[in-house]
């Protein structure tokens, strides 16, 4: 197995991995995985995963640009929607918390939800998988 391989496995193991890892956390919620019991993006980041796999395995390299793409707008989709969310909700609650005396630790509770380190993990798969076809072949001789 050459190098480009190697890469493109790893990345779509890191990817399979990363969605079912914490990527939000949440005061009440807890953790959040990004597959949401199957409702969540996490589903279509599978899907380029079990894609890349295929693809890596069958030395269809160039393909594996529009599945790690693809997983990074998706999560770049997701990264913003969850600021966006997160702003939203803020706002909400400073208006109809206006002289509440809780206000301030609801909104604490709001502003510590953040991001997790499976986000990191599922950058990373899908970064591997943009180098892996990224990569030259080794095989070919430069004249």
């Amino acid at each position: 197995m050459n190098t480009r391989q190697m890469l493109g496995l790893i990345g779509s193991i890191v990817l399979f991995i990363g969605v079912f890892t914490p990527i939000a956390s949440a005061p009440i919620f807890g953790d959040v995985d990004y597959f949401l019991h199957g409702k969540g993006d996490g589903v279509v980041i599978l899907i380029l995963a079990a894609i890349s796999l295929v693809l890596v395995f069958k030395k269809k390299y160039k393909g594996l640009w529009f599945t790690g793409v693809g997983c990074w707008t998706v999560m770049a989709f997701t990264f913003i929607h969850f600021q966006m969310y997160k702003s939203d909700i803020i706002n909400q609650l400073e208006s109809k918390l206006a002289g509440d005396p809780y206000r301030g630790l609801v909104g604490m509770a709001i502003r510590s939800m953040h991001l997790q380190w499976g986000c990191a993990l599922l950058i990373v798969g899908a970064g591997l998988v943009i180098a892996s076809a990224a990569m030259k072949e080794e095989n070919k001789i430069n004249r």
